[in-house]
């Protein structure tokens, strides 16, 4: 027997100990030895460690399982494929396990065991013969609907292993869509929104024909008016699907904006906030693509940028002033109604974010911009959201980039600088200072705390 595997046994061999602290230490030794690039297993050794370090997940002290899931990532590139294919397959068979604990100990495993499958041309035979065992099995797990924490589990596996190795699962791609559509309508939100992550790894390496089946399931469900709790399912899968699928996406515009439109107008803030977000993956993704639409969903920011309707931005002090001095009756009728329930703040941001898109990747739009979306912004600088005033400030700034893209980088541009300016480019500058003087930020009402200065061709903005 070498000598390593003689240290090997006698580890294993402490492993079995009634004593928690010596199963722990061995466990421990055994970890770094793994961890040694030098270190070569015999037949007999990969198979006695692989046993014992999967016995070791059901140990009932806690850390002593959390060293043994430590030591299956080293162990995979140690091994030859039998035994890690034995590894995986004791793995998801623990998943359905009823025991949590140990569900979730093995969940970790699959995981490290994921992380470290080979991308490389040698190892494509152990990576694609251990993602057909795993798939096969999490397939089965996903529609085990008795028992949600298993779904949950399974779904977040295959999100790891399709945003890792999504190639390599090419011939489960059709048989992944088809277990996966089913779990957008779970009466689990967890379910549901694990599935659209899922479905945004599935993405990026499955086929045109799949994507299309893809996207025409989210059509056809749309077109059925489902309630409002499964639009917005559909609708956020239709986003991240959006940002995933690039270019692919520009091919089913025409059918995908109308049917977007359409659920802007119902009366639900999330809903809309995914609308919108759909629309900014459109746009980041498809810019030239987007190009007959742009009146349309500009139109649409422009509207709810400034939704807000539990607030008038109109009041004045006194009106405040006058609050202070009204009755109890009327202060227990505003307790009716709390901010915390008013979601329309993420409306007012989404659209903004849809909008900074427009202007981020349509520069040759920055004149016609300035005429619409940069009034409407300066005009939001009163915006009494923090986080949303924040992204009005973004989306203004992403403007006057676009103002001096033509310009030097390498510092800002002062009062006097002129060198290098295009004719539109001091259009847009005399765009901007007219909406600036048009707004006049005395209406504007900014703490002196709140203060941004933008510099541009021959004028300086300080906010």
């Amino acid at each position: 027997m070498s000598t390593v595997s003689y240290h090997i046994s006698s580890l294993l061999e402490k492993m079995t100990s009634t004593d928690k602290d010596f199963r722990f230490m061995a466990t421990n030794d055994l970890m770094l030895e793994l961890q040694k690039e030098s270190i070569k297993l015999d037949e007999d050794s990969e198979r006695k460690v692989v046993n014992m370090l999967l016995r070791l997940l059901e140990d009932k002290n806690g850390e002593v399982q959390n060293l043994a899931v430590k030591c299956l990532a080293p162990l995979v590139s140690k091994v030859k494929e039998p035994q890690v294919e034995a590894m995986v397959d004791i793995l998801c068979a623990n998943m359905r396990s009823d025991k949590e604990q140990l569900r979730d100990i093995s969940s970790m495993g699959l995981k490290a065991v994921i992380a470290e499958l080979p991308l490389s041309a040698s190892g494509l035979s152990l990576t694609a013969s251990v993602c057909k065992k795993i798939t096969s099995q999490l397939i089965g797990a996903m529609g085990k609907q008795e028992d949600v924490s298993v779904q949950l589990e399974a779904l977040d596996i295959l999100s790891d292993m399709l945003g890792r190795l999504g190639g390599a699962l090419v011939g489960f791609h059709s048989s992944l869509l088809s277990s996966l559509l089913p779990q957008l309508t779970s009466s689990r939100m967890a379910v549901r929104k694990r599935s659209i992550l899922a479905l945004g790894h599935l993405v990026p390496s499955c086929s045109p024909v799949l994507f299309s089946q893809l996207t025409d399931h989210l059509l056809k469900e749309l077109a059925k008016n489902p309630q409002t709790s499964l639009t917005r399912t559909y609708i956020q899968c239709l986003a991240t699907v959006s940002r995933q699928g690039g270019h692919r996406v520009g091919d089913h515009l025409e059918k995908l904006i109308p049917m977007v439109v359409k659920f802007t107008g119902v009366e639900d803030d999330e809903l809309r906030e995914y609308c919108f977000q759909a629309f900014e993956a459109f746009i980041r993704r498809c810019p030239k693509e987007m190009s007959p639409h742009v009146a349309m969903v500009t139109k649409l920011c422009l509207k709810f940028m400034t939704f807000d309707p539990n607030y008038n931005y109109d009041d004045s002090e006194e009106d405040e002033d006058s609050m202070d001095i009204e009755d109890g009756d009327d202060e227990e009728s505003d307790d009716e109604y709390s901010d915390d329930d008013d979601m329309s703040w993420k409306v007012r941001r989404s659209a903004i974010k849809c909008l900074e898109a427009w202007i981020s990747t349509r520069r040759d739009l920055l004149l016609s911009f300035y005429s619409s979306i940069c009034p409407a912004l300066l005009a939001r600088f009163k915006e009494r959201e923090e986080n949303v005033r924040a992204d009005v400030f973004a989306a203004f700034s992403t403007l006057l980039r676009q103002t001096r893209g033509g310009s030097s980088h390498h510092s800002l541009i002062t009062a006097g600088s002129e060198l290098g300016a295009s004719r539109d480019q001091e259009t847009a500058v005399a765009l901007l200072k007219t909406q600036v003087l048009n707004q006049g930020f005395n209406a504007c009402e900014l703490r002196s705390e709140e203060k941004f200065k933008f510099h541009l061709p021959n004028f300086t903005l300080t906010v």
